[in-house]
Order: C-alpha cells, then sequence, then structure tokens
C-alpha cells in the first residue's frame, strides 16, 4: 500500500511541474513564504544497516522567517517486515529548522543546500504476523540533524533530497527473528540509538505571508 502511494506521488511529480503556467515572481526576499509538499521517506536501522529498512509516505509544511532559516513541520508513518514473522511500524511528528550557507536569496538557481536540526516525536510497534497480542509499542522523542538541497525546479516548485541521523532520547523497541522465532526487546532508560533517514520531497510554496 505504502509503496503504491510513493508511486502515486512520483507519477504527479511532471503534472505539478508543468501546471505552473505562469511565471509567479516571488519578492525580493523570502520571510513569510509558505510552502505545501509530500515525501517518501526511507530510515534504516540495525546502526545503518538496510537490513530491516522501513519505508513510507509522509507530509509537510514549510515557514521561512529570514532569507537564511526557513521550518519544515512534518508527519511519516513508515512501515517494514522482520523476516518472515513479524512486522514493524513507525510514525514521526516533528519539525526541523533549515539553515541556507549561501548568500543567493533566491529560489532561480537550481540547487539550494542547506543545514538542519530538529525534533520529533516517534512511534513505534512491533507485532507478531500471526500472533497480534506478542507485540510492543512505545511513544518516544528524539533529535535529527543532517543535510538538505532543493532542486528548483522553477521559483515556487522544488524536488528536495534529505539525509539526516536521527537520535532517539530514552528507551526504545526492536524485535528480530531468530530460527522462526519473532523476539521482541524493551531497552529502558536513557539511550542515544539512533538511525538514518532519507528523504525525497515535492514542495510548492503556495503564499507569501508577510
Amino acid at each position: 500500500m505504502l509503496r503504491k502511494s510513493g508511486i502515486l506521488l512520483w507519477a504527479m511529480l511532471p503534472a505539478l511541474a508543468f501546471s505552473q503556467t505562469e511565471n509567479l515572481k516571488l519578492k525580493n526576499h523570502h520571510g513569510g513564504l509558505f510552502s505545501l509538499g509530500m515525501r517518501t521517506t526511507i530510515s534504516t536501522f540495525n546502526h545503518g544497516s538496510w537490513q530491516g529498512t522501513s519505508v513510507g509516505v509522509g507530509g509537510q509544511y514549510r515557514l521561512q522567517f529570514h532569507d537564511r532559516i526557513n521550518t519544515e513541520w512534518y508527519a511519516d508513518y513508515m512501515t517494514s517486515e522482520i523476516g518472515s514473522t513479524g512486522n514493524r511500524q513507525d510514525a514521526h511528528i516533528g519539525w526541523s529548522v533549515m539553515f541556507y550557507p549561501l548568500k543567493d536569496k533566491t529560489f532561480t538557481k537550481i540547487m539550494k543546500p542547506y543545514l538542519l536540526m530538529g525534533h520529533c516525536f516517534d512511534y513505534t510497534k512491533v507485532s507478531e504476523n500471526t500472533n497480534p497480542d506478542n507485540s510492543a509499542e512505545r511513544w518516544s522523542s528524539a533529535i535529527q540533524c543532517g543535510v538538505g538541497n532543493h532542486f528548483n525546479i522553477t521559483e515556487r516548485f522544488d524536488l528536495t533530497f534529505v539525509a539526516q541521523y536521527m537520535f532517539h532520547l530514552g528507551g526504545h523497541t526492536e524485535a528480530h527473528e531468530s530460527e522462526g522465532v519473532f523476539v521482541i526487546h524493551e531497552h529502558e532508560g536513557l539511550s542515544l540509538e539512533g538511525h538514518l533517514l532519507f528523504t525525497l520531497g515535492i514542495n510548492y510554496k503556495i503564499a507569501d505571508l508577510w
């Protein structure tokens, strides 16, 4: 289901790009720009191993406060299989501050790199496929940092790629398959367990609020 949603998201890309028949010029400073977008996220667990990778979809909006400072508010939902016996579900609801290090104030150049830091609330549930009672779930908090780049198709429409590392604050829940048996581990106490996130999104600036 999620993979089909991701395919649909990218199938819409040409239509969104070519639907902009007017060259809508932005003002020469970008405080107040409001954007909406969709995203596909890949999350790696097991300290960056591709085994146990989750794939999901989500959405975000951006509100820019300064030529060099933007914010992004997002939600993601991801799923993955754990061997042949279990599954994992993850949800992120959070925000990031984006800093543009280059002096360029516009979105007219093809690339606009940035640094990011942020925070999110993270929900995880692991469960056995044939025995839903054998499951565990947890809400936790996390911080993330990374780098990203806008590929500006037009001044208002961009394709954005982000690579970031998410550090979970507190306990975490994980599971694995051992000789055909689904095993759950719940870790209590302070932990900086983390994972890599790769996000590809499309965004459109819909309003200039101030």
